[in-house]
């Protein structure tokens, strides 16, 4: 069964399916293996994170009042400088974020966006994952153990660029940090 299933099928990372749904168990593998009849590897696979569907996220053309706080913010992105930048809902802040971020990822460093509360980590996520798709990870203390190992890992490693959490992603392990945008800096949570 197991050989003509691998016959039938290319891929060729199916031991879920050569276990679960063929129910062949890891000794016939082992022997398989010794027997020549089969390789196997050790492949690190991460956990999915479920988020919100991605947006279809267009870039936003700037007023001018947004292109001349986005140009003084950029022009100062390799000083140690502090901005706060202040808006209604709806403003365009976080398209100005963006922007900052694409800008410090092409200069080879990395982002960090914290957000107050868990709850709003999602949308957040959603927003930065339409934009820069699976260079994002997102961090903070409602993921399982295992899932927040998973996140550590890619930010480590570097297989990211931009990590999007609550409070305890500040701590994410960058080597080339670039910009830390504190949403919502007002909110109680941070103090």
């Amino acid at each position: 069964i197991v050989i003509d299933y691998l016959l039938n099928h290319n891929n060729t990372e199916k031991w879920l399916t050569l276990r679960d749904e063929l129910a062949v168990s890891l000794d016939t593998i082992k022997r398989m293996e010794q027997a020549h009849i089969i390789s196997t590897y050790d492949k690190e696979v991460f956990r999915k994170i479920e988020t919100l569907k991605p947006l279809n996220d267009k870039k936003v053309i700037f007023t001018d009042e947004q292109r001349k706080v986005f140009n003084e913010l950029s022009e100062n992105l390799n000083h140690e400088s502090v901005y706060l930048l202040h808006g209604i809902t709806g403003s365009g802040k976080t398209e100005i974020y963006l922007n900052l971020i694409e800008r410090v990822i092409r200069n080879g460093k990395e982002a960090i966006v914290l957000v107050p509360e868990i709850s709003l980590t999602p949308m957040m996520v959603n927003r930065f994952k339409s934009r820069f798709g699976d260079d994002v990870a997102i961090f903070h203390s409602e993921l399982s153990n295992n899932t927040r190992y998973d996140e550590w890992r890619k930010i480590l490693r570097g297989e990211v660029k931009i990590v999007v959490g609550a409070r305890s992603a500040i701590f994410a392990p960058f080597k080339n940090l670039g910009i830390i945008i504190i949403d919502e800096e007002h909110e109680q949570s941070y103090k």
